[in-house]
């Protein structure tokens, strides 16, 4: 594709990708895989974007404060987020910094912003992980404050990975600190 011929061009779609998957729940770029290490073994599982910020090359998703990448990010706090879109054939891994938020400004002003259906997913009897004999054991119960169990991550971006899959040529760029003019063709 002619978009993917410049290093400049490709910067502002890793954006714009990320911008339709914030937006956009039916995007390929709306979820993404986190990876964490915890004991010396990677964890990987799938969270929701739910903002960015483009000019600091930043990335939020929110979580249970007892969910087990919580105990990760404090012992490591260094993770890799990749987005895949099967329908572009476009990979981009972001590697970065992560940072826990948890009962300040930032919470307080998205729960605020959230749907209540939304909420309630943090307000439930058992904590993440957690052994049960059966899935209606877990119950959740809104209430009218901030769960404790909210939390926002946000992955400070050290490093962009992005790759096009093609049957024509595969393309990589590596950036490094959110910014277009670190960009390098890789060899795929």
């Amino acid at each position: 594709m002619e978009e993917y011929e410049n290093i400049e061009s490709i910067f502002q779609h890793i954006w714009k990708s990320i911008c339709i998957g914030k937006k956009n729940r039916h995007s390929d770029f709306h979820t993404f895989s986190l990876a964490t290490c915890h004991q010396n073994v990677v964890k990987n599982r799938t969270v929701v974007l739910r903002g960015y910020d483009e000019e600091k090359g930043i990335i939020f998703f929110h979580t249970n404060v007892f969910s087990e990448k919580i105990s990760d990010i404090k012992k490591n706090d260094n993770v890799e987020c990749l987005f895949y879109s099967k329908k572009s054939k476009i990979q981009i891994r972001f590697s970065g910094t992560a940072l826990i938020n948890h009962n300040d400004e930032i919470c307080k002003k998205k729960w605020n912003q959230m749907s209540n259906q939304s909420k309630l997913c943090y307000f439930q009897n058992i904590n993440p992980g957690s052994v049960i004999k059966r899935p209606d054991d877990v119950k959740q119960h809104l209430q009218n404050k901030m769960s404790e169990a909210f939390v926002i991550i946000s992955v400070n971006i050290k490093k962009t990975d992005w790759l096009f899959l093609s049957h024509s040529g595969h393309k990589r760029v590596i950036f490094f600190d959110n910014n277009v003019d670190s960009g390098n063709w890789i060899a795929p």
